[in-house]
């Protein structure tokens, strides 16, 4: 094993933007612009149309996940094995938001969604692994902490800018591709990477029978810490697909607040949750290497998601909502402050760093396809209306903080 290149400032502010920048591509495409899509084609079958579309495109996610990190393992180049691959993706991430625009029926719709996980998760796959393989141990900690605020950050700017920005959906889609590429190219361009050394390279199918590629999961750490992320994406997924039709329809938004969208509603509660996020984040990236004990924060986070997404269930009231969105981003940025550093910290080996992580991030890529079905049985079954999904992810979140607990590489 080579030693790490030193990582100075530039590097790690250039990968906090193409991470942040990377997530703006994805989370108000999942969040506003595929159910306006999906009510587009169908305004009566919306739900059933935008889960099925989400549900094929996160089974694809998946593959599209555990094969961007696998070949990126695998690739021998004088510009490194993870950057060439991070310009790759984001040149067809953009590309899939066209074949997404221009669908006009729910089989079109499914295709199109298919089409940008498989090319979001080659841009993402590689872009995780730099991490494990450039930050340092004694950087984890911070860079841990600044990255948690991405997906949060994230949701709310793109909310914001789909509430104020451009309102066609030709201008929405041309901002998310700009925003994509000014933040990913540029840094996979201007930063560096040593080329592995040839011992270090194998075959593109070595290792990749379905013994080998499961292997991690006789490692009980690496297996609990797969589940928390699972558990913890699942609550997130059902708090967050089906936000925008709870504070339309749930909520009255619009009624309460005449002249009001939904959109606009949506885009307060996400502000509100980010400024929990960004108050709890900034703490932990202050303090830095003085926190001795991540899995306590993460269990504190846990905590407050399980107490939010409770609020959420049973309050009608609009303020009460807000309040119980100040919580959720305090729990937001305490599990996200730890859990990169969570899941570098219990990767089995160091050569297939890329395609282990792909196998932790189908953990955040499974729920997106389950939760959509979980959904449609919640609605149907439970008589609570968008409310039960809350419920639902009072429980993620419990067995997740649980999890987490057990997990003993970790303190």
């Amino acid at each position: 094993m080579s030693e790490r290149r030193p990582v100075g400032p530039a590097f790690l502010i250039g990968y906090a933007i193409a991470y942040i920048g990377a997530f703006l591509g994805v989370a108000p495409l999942l969040q506003i612009l595929a159910p306006v899509h999906a009510a587009a084609i169908d305004p009566a079958a919306k739900a059933a149309i935008f889960s099925q579309a989400i549900f094929y495109g996160c089974v694809a996610a998946g593959f599209g996940n555990i094969l961007g990190g696998a070949i990126s393992d695998r690739t021998r180049s004088r510009h490194g094995r993870r950057r060439p691959w991070i310009i790759v993706g984001a040149v067809l991430t953009v590309a899939s938001y066209a074949v997404l625009l221009w669908s006009r029926t729910p089989f079109m719709m499914v295709v199109g969604l298919v089409c940008f996980q498989l090319a979001f998760n080659v841009l993402l796959a590689p872009l995780i692994a730099l991490f494990a393989d450039r930050v340092p141990d004694n950087r984890r900690g911070v860079m841990s902490a600044v990255l948690g605020m991405a997906y949060p950050l994230a949701v709310t700017m793109g909310s914001v800018i789909m509430a104020w920005g451009p309102q066609s959906e030709t201008a929405r889609f041309a901002t998310l591709g700009g925003i994509v590429l000014l933040a990913t190219i540029p840094f996979a361009l201007l930063s560096r990477e040593d080329a592995p050394p040839p011992g270090e390279v194998r075959a593109l199918s070595s290792g990749l029978s379905p013994r080998s590629l499961f292997k991690p999961f006789a490692n009980r750490d690496f297996s609990l810490a797969w589940a928390v992320r699972f558990l913890i994406a699942t609550g997130y997924s059902l708090v967050a697909f089906y936000l925008l039709y709870y504070i339309a329809d749930a909520i009255g938004y619009a009624d309460l607040y005449p002249g009001q969208t939904a959109e606009a509603g949506h885009s307060l509660v996400m502000t509100v949750s980010l400024i929990g996020v960004l108050g709890v984040s900034f703490l932990v990236a202050l303090a830095g290497s003085r926190i001795k004990r991540r899995k306590l924060l993460g269990i504190g986070g846990g905590v407050l998601l399980s107490g939010a997404a409770l609020l959420l269930g049973v309050t009608p009231d609009w303020m009460l909502v807000v309040v119980a969105f100040v919580f959720y981003g305090m729990g937001q940025g305490a599990f996200g402050s730890i859990e990169m550093a969570l899941m570098t910290d219990v990767l089995p080996s160091a050569e297939d760093r890329g395609k282990d992580l792909g196998l932790i991030n189908l953990a955040v890529t499974l729920p997106q396809a389950t939760a959509p079905l979980a959904a449609l049985v919640l609605l149907e079954g439970f008589g609570f209306g968008f409310r039960s999904l809350f419920f639902a992810a009072v429980v993620c979140f419990a067995c997740a903080t649980l999890a987490l607990a057990a997990i003993r590489r970790v303190r």
